[in-house]
């Protein structure tokens, strides 16, 4: 039952982070100016829609009490959210080289 609740909340915190990635392209938010950088821009719609969809299957795999199948999501997730962290800390870092 806890494993349910922890992938579910996994599952939330996922999709909560590609909704606000799409929601945000338009505006400034941290220290990202998406509106000024068009590559900054494309990348926010590639993870959003990837974290979107690792959230829901994230929630899906957490009732289907299939271990491989909410390991297999465990790995996707935490790959694909390094992997993301790491694609904007590029872009943060170019941010600062202007400055």
């Amino acid at each position: 039952m806890l494993l349910s609740i922890l992938m579910t909340l996994f599952g939330l915190i996922a999709a909560f982070e590609g909704c606000f990635f799409l929601t945000h392209l338009h505006k400034p938010f941290l220290i990202f100016h998406p509106e000024r950088q068009a590559p900054l821009s494309k990348a926010l719609i590639i993870w959003g829609i990837l974290l979107l969809i690792i959230g829901v299957l994230a929630i899906i795999s957490a009732w289907t009490d299939s271990i491989l199948f909410i390991v297999t999501m465990v790995v996707i997730g935490c790959v694909c959210e390094t992997l993301m962290a790491y694609s904007l800390m590029g872009y943060f870092q170019a941010e600062q080289r202007k400055n």
